[in-house]
């Protein structure tokens, strides 16, 4: 009768031993989602911040709807963002960041209104390592 028991408890410990082990694989994988996720969001916060360093820029230079690449870092990542002429009032900008090997670009086209320059269009690229 004690053998029983014996044999009963050892199957119990081991379907637990299963389950605990699956339960630690899945909080991994869910881990690891969570911090790309995470990666990416904070690359395109920089990227966008970019583009706001763009219209800052040639907000200040009211006659130019150029501006040659500039690089910025904060936050533990880094931006590029360069702005190129278009025909009329219009620009595209092109903001580029990297946070934590995470990397997005972000197009905006711009117009000047008066003594402003107003956001039109915005693209987001990820690379391809973002969707994965």
């Amino acid at each position: 009768m004690g053998s029983s028991k014996i044999i009963m408890l050892s199957g119990v410990y081991l379907i637990l031993g299963y389950y605990l082990v699956g339960f630690y694989q899945v909080e991994r994988t869910n881990s690891h989602t969570v911090e790309a996720v995470a990666n990416s969001v904070q690359a395109e916060q920089l990227a966008r911040t970019g583009v706001n360093l763009s219209m800052t820029r040639l907000g200040e230079h009211l006659g130019s709807k150029s501006f040659s690449t500039q690089n910025a870092s904060m936050s533990g990542g880094s931006i590029s963002y360069v702005a190129t002429a278009m025909s009329g009032n219009y620009s595209k900008v092109t903001s580029t960041a990297t946070f934590n090997g995470r990397t997005i670009t972000i197009t905006a086209v711009m117009y000047h209104n008066g003594d402003r320059w107003v956001i039109n269009r915005t693209y987001v690229t990820p690379t391809k390592e973002n969707i994965s």
